[in-house]
């Protein structure tokens, strides 16, 4: 291998290794006597159905495409009678927000994603999306209790 070559291929797998795993979490915050029942999957992996107690949760991880930027987590919740689907990592949304930790807590309006000083960073409602803060660059600056 020539020399050009091998620096190409320690390049590429210097960037590879750096990149590191990323972490969702989705946490049941319905309140108590409320279960929740999730099913999160992508094109390649289906995690299976979880119920999740009051203040459980359900955490995968997973190392996002390199190359090709399309990694994408879809999820349906579920309580009592309502019922939402949502993305819950989406690589190009999301790599340069929650890069190594996507934490959701799912509250009686619906999931909302925690970003650093436990703010809610993007919000969603059983019906629809309330909040587009990730594409706008906003903030919905509702504080974890």
């Amino acid at each position: 291998m020539s020399l050009l070559g091998k620096l190409v291929f320690f390049i590429f797998l210097q960037i590879t290794l750096s990149q590191g795993k990323t972490h969702v979490r989705l946490t049941n915050r319905l309140g108590p006597g409320s279960e929740l029942t999730i099913r999160c999957q992508s094109k390649d992996d289906d995690l299976g159905t979880h119920v999740l107690p009051p203040d459980g949760f359900f955490e995968w991880s997973f190392n996002p495409n390199f190359l090709v930027v399309n990694t994408l987590f879809f999820c349906r919740i579920q309580s009592q009678s309502k019922v939402l689907s949502f993305d819950a990592y989406v690589q190009e949304r999301d790599e340069l927000k929650c890069r190594e930790r996507c934490f959701w807590d799912v509250l009686p309006d619906g999931p909302c994603l925690i970003k650093e000083g436990n703010v809610y960073y993007i919000c969603y409602s059983w019906k629809k999306e309330i909040n587009a803060g990730i594409e706008q660059g906003q903030s919905k600056d509702m504080h974890i209790p």
